[in-house]
């Protein structure tokens, strides 16, 4: 007796194909891209010194933060000559 009321419960993504395959291919790329594993398997690929690492995370910090900052600005938040 299974313990699963419809059965063995599946893993992972997964996407049914009935009629057309094409479009099942593009929804199962469209569920891997939301999902984000494609990023941990491209991020496993190679390792990253923790100096770099942190480097690049700094970097991205400062990006976003300039994105909120121009988004302030633009709302009338933020003065341009305000140090950030």
């Amino acid at each position: 007796m299974s313990k699963y009321k419809d059965g063995p419960k599946q893993r992972g993504l997964f996407v049914e194909v009935r009629d057309n395959f094409n479009a099942s291919l593009r929804t199962f790329t469209k569920k891997v891209q939301d999902s984000g594993k494609l990023d941990d398997v491209k991020e496993r690929m190679s390792y990253e010194k923790p100096a770099v690492e942190k480097q690049r995370k700094k970097k991205e910090a400062r990006r976003r933060w300039e994105r909120t900052v121009e988004g302030m600005i633009d709302q009338g938040l933020w003065h341009k000559d305000q140090k950030y």
